[in-house]
């Protein structure tokens, strides 16, 4: 089921990043809303992923990574009033930015070598909010 899945995700990659330049799909990004008993076991598998991401992706040449990140932050009861204190949900927003649609494509490739893959996907089943794939950087600042 998991092959059915990469490979419908990466037929769709290929058509949409190639039809007509209507979206050069070279990034996503997910969201996890996690509660607190459960926030150790998902923060030790996005390092595992960092690891993965450190080990097996290139940071320079023609399909390079150019961005990676993994932001965490704690859900309010009202965010215009901080007294309420926090609801103990912790979101987690996770983003890759490649050079090309190619260098998407081959993370794609790459992760089924990572052992974490299976529980990734278990993850992301479980707590995902949100999923942009494919997607498209629409703005960035480098320096």
């Amino acid at each position: 089921m998991k092959k059915l899945l990469i490979i419908f995700l990466l037929s769709l990659f290929s058509s949409l990043s190639l039809a007509d330049g209507h979206m050069q799909a070279n990034a996503f990004a997910v969201t996890f809303k996690v509660p607190q008993e459960d926030v150790a076991k998902v923060e030790a598998l996005l390092q595992s992923h960092h690891q993965f991401m450190h080990n097996d992706h290139s940071l320079s040449g023609e399909n390079r990574l150019n961005s990676y990140s993994i932001v965490k932050g704690y859900e309010v009861v009202d965010m215009t009033d901080p007294s309420k204190g926090l609801t103990g949900n912790v979101f987690y927003f996770l983003s890759e930015h490649y050079q090309t649609p190619t260098g998407l494509q081959m993370h794609g490739e790459n992760s089924q070598g990572w052992d974490g893959l299976q529980e990734f996907q278990e993850t992301m089943y479980k707590y995902q909010i949100a999923f942009a794939f494919p997607g498209e950087v629409i703005a960035k600042m480098n320096r």
